[in-house]
């Protein structure tokens, strides 16, 4: 869900008459709070544990996930990416899960994959958010199935939100 917007940038430019800087910031905002978002995360986590700071992570991450898909122009756009800085934040409550999951003569590997895991997410994102995309638009006509594809990962995400709890 983080990099959900990655496929679909030129359709979203195009959506809505974006400059080719306005496109480049947006990749730009989605990781800018990050970095701050994954020490107060790791705060968060320390005191409430994993499992309650993940499900808010992705139940509260899906509102801004949701006012980007349907946004109507770039400040909305721009707004929404930078609060989904904190669901780039989550890496953080896995690490700790880890090493709550698995003997210190383990753990590396387990990191090792849930690293990797992590980065097929965003591949496998961009293979079937397109197609998605392609199947909302035969539906329901129009050029706009970009934002249903980037909505239903915010869905996925509630639901995750109530398995993972």
């Amino acid at each position: 869900m983080w990099f959900n917007h990655a496929p679909f940038l030129s359709a979203i430019g195009e959506s809505l008459n974006l400059t080719k800087d306005q496109v480049k910031t947006l990749l730009i905002l989605n990781v800018a709070l990050t970095i701050p978002a994954r020490v107060i995360i790791g705060m968060l986590t320390d005191r409430f544990g994993p499992r309650l700071v993940y499900t808010a992570i992705l139940a509260i991450g899906a509102i801004p996930c949701f006012t980007f898909a349907f946004a109507q122009d770039y400040n909305t756009l721009a707004l929404s990416r930078f609060l989904l800085g904190f669901v780039g934040a989550g890496f953080v409550v896995g690490i700790r899960l880890m090493s709550d999951w698995f003997p210190a003569n383990e753990l590396g590997t387990a990191e090792g994959i849930y690293g990797g895991w992590g980065n097929f997410g965003s591949a496998a994102a961009a293979l079937l958010l397109p197609t998605v995309a392609i199947a909302a638009a035969a539906i329901f006509g129009g050029e706009e199935g970009w934002r249903y594809a980037t909505a239903t990962s915010g869905v996925v995400m509630m639901l995750y939100s109530v398995i993972f709890l």
